[in-house]
């Protein structure tokens, strides 16, 4: 996505403190030999309606909404005991056990079957800074990229991993010799990942049918299709002050923005041909930007003064030019993080900033923005503070929402509005399960600091 804002010295730092939590002595549950691997599993059965998460030690996780058949894909063959549900209803399938290696920023595969997240490893003196793709249910990984040098893309963020919507392919952005650099592997194992492309900033969506991507390095924009490969390269240079350029879900426009002579305004083109551009609305500076599901509209936040620390007004702005429905304005309501579609594009969740309590809260709204719901009040982990605020790149690889579209995920820790209403709450990053009505209460699923939910 991103930058390479990381030394070596830091990185370092980091994993001492990967080192330091991978080392300590959780409680644990020493499995008995019924509770060991199944190798008889079917790998491609893909997960359904699976949270993946990482817990404070560094390992992964997958669990159901309920807290339900808990699975244990990385560490020793022994369970961690950070979630409620561990036990008859429990299934572990890990690997042999090492007190010097971090998993981080799993992402599921489109269909379920696979994960793919960050290791780290600390060997005598040397780091060892891989991506693995690892079956979902057994926990067999390869390795598929190694680092030829110790370094970051993000703060906390070894890679930014992020799965074709379609098919096997698997994107990353990885600190190389040459700068940050943009990986896919094909899905083919023991093939080599192809870059394509260097450079930064960099940030990227793949189109809907995994067939094409747009780029956005330095001030180029980038429409590649295939992405692999010059000549199917057209492109174009933009001022404007934004991340990541967004592709309708049929694949025919793409959304930037640029600086005019009347300021910033968010501009719609169509990939055939990248010279007819519109613009469909101004915008203030910085903006952020993500077509709905459905391709009827773009959510877009926005500062009205730059360089404000987050985003003041959040506006759902139809392509065709019906007017614009504000859903959050700085001048009437809490300032604006982040923001993410449900899968059916049917509504949006948002995570507001309370600035009198100095916590974030979870707003969802209809997509028509009529009856919002405040649902919870917290503090973010130090991972999920890295999503928010990188949300609209990590929104096409790593998704809060459950895949019907009822519940959220988070990990963080309760702030005190949640903790007035709730009561006590257990010390520490805990995963929380959220229903968008408000029916019930946020469940508290256990121990971690990273959760996100399967795409099926």
């Amino acid at each position: 996505m991103l930058f390479v804002n990381r030394t070596l010295l830091a990185l370092v730092g980091l994993l001492g403190i990967v080192a330091a939590a991978c080392s300590s002595s959780p409680d644990t549950t020493v499995l008995g030999p019924s509770q060991q691997p199944d190798t008889d599993i079917d790998r491609e059965v893909g997960q359904v309606d699976r949270i993946a998460y990482v817990s404070p030690n560094g390992n992964l996780f997958t669990v159901n909404r309920d807290g339900g058949d808990l699975a244990q894909l990385t560490g020793g063959l022994q369970a961690e005991n950070t979630m409620p549900s561990l036990g008859s209803q429990g299934s572990i399938q890990a690997q042999p056990a090492r007190v010097n290696e971090y998993y981080t920023w799993p992402t599921w595969s489109a269909d379920g079957t696979k994960l793919a997240a960050s290791r780290v490893v600390i060997r005598d003196e040397r780091t060892e800074i891989t991506v693995q793709v690892m079956d979902a249910r057994t926990g067999r990984s390869e390795t598929v990229f190694e680092n030829s040098q110790p370094g970051l893309v993000a703060d906390g963020a070894p890679h930014y991993l992020y799965w074709a919507p379609t098919g096997d392919a698997l994107s990353f952005l990885s600190s190389t010799p040459e700068g940050l650099s943009l990986f896919v592997w094909d899905g083919a194992s023991g093939g080599d990942a192809a870059v394509v492309a260097s450079g930064g900033p960099l940030y990227y969506q793949w189109s809907k049918d995994g067939g094409a991507m747009a780029l956005h390095i330095g001030p180029e924009i980038i429409w590649a299709k295939p992405p692999e490969g010059d000549a199917s390269r057209q492109s174009f240079q933009s001022s404007g002050n934004f991340r990541v350029p967004t592709i309708s879900p049929d694949g025919s426009s793409l959304a930037y923005v640029d600086q005019g002579d009347g300021g910033n305004g968010l501009y719609i083109v169509p990939t055939s041909d990248l010279t007819q551009a519109r613009k469909i609305i101004d915008v203030g500076s910085p903006a952020a930007f993500i077509w709905s599901p459905d391709g009827t509209q773009i959510a877009v936040a926005d500062q009205s003064v730059s360089g404000a620390p987050v985003y003041d007004r959040l506006m759902l702005v139809p392509v065709d030019g019906s007017p614009v429905t504000t859903l959050s304005s700085g001048r009437s309501s809490d300032d604006v993080w982040a923001f993410f579609w449900s899968p059916a594009g049917d509504k949006l969740a948002w995570v507001a900033v309370n600035a009198a309590e100095r916590e974030l809260e979870w707003v969802v709204s209809p997509s028509d923005g009529s009856d919002a719901k405040r649902l919870f009040s917290f503090q973010p982990s130090a991972e999920v503070s890295i999503m928010l605020s990188f949300f609209d790149q990590y929104a096409y690889s790593h998704s809060p929402w459950s895949p019907d579209g009822k519940s959220l995920v988070v990990a963080g820790s309760k702030g005190e509005a949640a903790r007035r209403s709730n009561g006590r709450t257990p010390a520490g990053n805990r995963v929380y399960v959220l229903d968008v009505d408000g029916a019930s209460e946020p469940r508290d699923l256990g121990a971690g600091v990273l959760a996100i939910w399967s795409w099926n």
